[in-house]
């Protein structure tokens, strides 16, 4: 599909990349701010502590690849079950950004333990950290943001 042919599809693929890097500044970030809080984990917020091997400040680098999950999420939001943008994002955070992204892909591509090292241990834990941050936080904060860049109820 040509995305020029098609300007609706263009501006909700751009609404998507707007919407998940402002989702992972304000939802994801609180969230990791507020499970460090809990002590369950050592990740600091809104980090700019430069990422080899670009020295991009680790929340740029975040928002930038929420802003490539949220282009997808823009591409295929209306064909996602349900009628509010929040169970979308919900549904979308879970399986795309959780489990397919955070807990295979990127664990494969960095030579991390898959689901996060839960077969490692069984240990749930581990696992809560990641769908608390991508599908509740990052997932339900995209749902709502699109949803409002396109004028919907969220």
């Amino acid at each position: 599909m040509n995305l020029m042919q098609h300007p609706s599809m263009l501006r909700d693929v751009a609404a998507g990349f707007v919407a998940a890097a402002l989702a992972v500044l304000i939802f994801h970030q609180g969230m990791l701010f507020l499970i460090a809080q809990a002590g369950w984990t050592k990740g600091a917020a809104w980090s700019l502590t430069a990422m080899p091997p670009y020295g991009v400040p680790r929340l740029v680098n975040a928002m930038f690849w929420g802003g490539l999950w949220g282009c997808l999420f823009g591409a295929i939001a209306d064909r996602l079950p349900g009628r509010s943008y929040l169970i979308k994002g919900f549904v979308f955070g879970l399986v795309f950004t959780t489990i397919l992204g955070s807990w295979l892909l990127v664990s494969l591509i960095k030579g991390r333990p898959l689901f996060g090292g839960f077969l490692q241990g069984y240990d749930l834990t581990k696992l809560r950290n990641g769908f608390l941050l991508n599908s509740v936080a990052f997932g339900i904060g995209l749902g709502f943001l699109f949803a409002l860049m396109r004028r919907g109820k969220p």
